[in-house]
């Protein structure tokens, strides 16, 4: 299932290349919360946890625990689950830009994993969810996050222009080396001019 969801983002390939580091994050993160959902609803019918869905954990930010099952508020718990999930790419995405996209899937794994230690059990502690009750569900948590972290920086790499992670040498480089070539160029393209004016007149009289 994790090589499925990995290979999945490849179709994102289709959409284009993307130069805004926002828009590219947003579209990354988006795409890595709905891949995240799906996870996480093939193990709740697989009976792998007591919570139906991340969107029913969200909600109750807004309501009490036992009122997140109810149709309108399960709806607003799933728009702020994604609109976490969303944002959450933004930051993934400067750490690729900024590091490398050598190994992206490793760091969105940590990433990940960051943010399940930080929001999901700390949340858990302050109050902000109800404790869960067994372990299963902790697990299944913490897999559908990998889920996240990999296929959200995997759809980033692939929308991104190629450009954004080139390194500030690579940038240089690339830079004389086309202007050295320009250069090249004007000076194949002068000493043609002095040979042609070299040559004899094909109208003089002999």
């Amino acid at each position: 299932m994790l090589m499925s969801f990995i290979k999945l983002t490849d179709s994102v390939k289709k959409i284009g290349k993307m130069k805004d580091s926002i828009t590219t994050g947003l579209l990354g993160g988006l795409i890595g919360a709905v891949s995240m959902s799906v996870s996480h609803n093939l193990l709740y019918k697989a009976r792998k946890s007591e919570v139906k869905s991340f969107g029913q954990l969200a909600g109750q930010l807004f309501v009490a625990p036992f009122r997140t099952k109810q149709g309108k508020n399960l709806i607003l718990g799933e728009l702020l689950h994604l609109v976490v999930g969303s944002l959450s790419g933004i930051p993934l995405f400067f750490v690729l830009k900024k590091t490398g996209k050598d190994h992206y899937l490793s760091k969105g794994l940590a990433a990940s994993m960051l943010t399940w230690s930080v929001i999901f059990n700390g949340g858990q502690k302050i109050g902000l969810f109800k404790k869960l009750r067994f372990t299963k569900t902790h697990y299944s948590s913490a897999w559908s996050h990998m889920i996240y972290g990999l296929t959200a920086s995997k759809a980033i790499v692939s929308l991104a222009d190629p450009t954004i992670f080139a390194s500030s040498d690579d940038l240089t480089k690339e830079t004389s080396k086309q202007v050295k070539t320009n250069a090249d160029y004007s000076h194949f393209g002068e000493s043609s001019n002095e040979f042609e004016q070299s040559q004899p007149s094909s109208n003089m009289v002999h």
